[in-house]
C-alpha cells in the first residue's frame, strides 16, 4: 500500500523534526559529529543548525513529506552553488551552535570527510532523505525521489547524486530500484570503531 504524500518546505520552527530526521541518515556517525558521542547533544546541535538559514543542514533546503496529517519523511536538496554558500555558512554558524573547544573538535572530526561532497555542476545532490520508521515500506522513500528527480529536471541538471554508507543495504535498494548506480567507494577504515561504518558508497542517477 501507498500512502498519499504531500509536500511543503520546512520552516525554522519544525527543528525538532528537521534534527531526528537527519539523524536518521547519518546513523551512528550523527552522534559521532554532532554531539561527540552524545544523542541528545547531536540532536540539539542540529535543531540550532536546522532553525538557522542557509548552512548545510538548515530548513532552507529542506523539504517534508506529509502523511496522515503528520511529517513523515526529509529530502535535503542541493546544486553546487548552494553546497558551497552552505559550507561557508556552516562555519559562521558553529559559534552560535558551539563553544569554541567543541568548535576545534567537530573540526578534526569532520577533516576526513571535509571533500566528500564535491559536486558537479551537472548534478543536483541529495545531502539527506529519511522516512520515520513507523511511514516505512509504504513507497514513501520513492515519492521524495521522485520529488527530487522533478526538482533536478526543473534546474536543468543531468544527474541526481548522493552519498550512503557501505552498509546500508535498504538504502542501496532503495537507490537502485529508482535507477541510481554505485560511482565510487570511498574508504575510512580507521574510523569504523567510531561511527560503525566502513565508509561510504557515491550513487548517481542519470536524468
Amino acid at each position: 500500500m501507498t500512502l498519499p504524500l504531500t509536500f511543503h518546505l520546512a520552516e525554522a520552527c519544525e527543528s525538532g523534526h528537521g534534527a531526528r530526521l537527519i539523524l536518521l541518515t547519518l546513523h551512528q556517525f550523527g552522534d559521532y559529529l554532532f554531539g561527540f558521542g552524545d544523542h541528545t547533544r547531536a540532536e540539539t546541535a542540529l535543531g540550532k543548525f536546522f532553525g538557522l538559514p542557509a548552512n548545510r543542514f538548515s530548513h532552507q533546503y529542506t523539504v517534508f513529506g506529509q502523511a496522515n496529517g503528520e511529517i513523515a519523511g526529509i529530502l535535503m536538496l542541493f546544486n553546487r552553488r548552494q553546497m558551497r554558500r552552505s559550507m561557508v555558512v556552516t562555519g559562521a554558524h558553529m559559534f552560535r551552535v558551539y563553544r569554541i573547544k567543541e568548535i576545534l573538535k567537530f573540526i578534526e572530526l569532520m577533516m576526513p570527510y571535509k571533500d566528500e561532497e564535491n559536486i558537479p555542476e551537472d548534478d543536483l545532490y541529495i545531502g539527506h532523505l529519511a522516512v520515520y520508521e513507523h511511514f516505512r515500506r509504504q513507497g514513501l522513500g520513492l515519492r521524495l525521489l521522485e520529488y527530487a528527480e522533478k526538482e533536478a529536471i526543473a534546474q536543468g541538471k543531468r544527474k541526481l547524486s548522493l552519498l550512503t554508507e557501505i552498509e546500508n543495504a535498504p538504502a542501496q535498494a532503495l537507490y537502485r530500484k529508482f535507477g541510481f548506480r554505485v560511482i565510487d567507494t570511498i574508504l575510512f577504515p580507521e574510523q569504523m570503531r567510531y561511527v560503525g561504518s566502513a565508509g561510504d558508497v557515491r550513487m548517481e542517477k542519470p536524468l
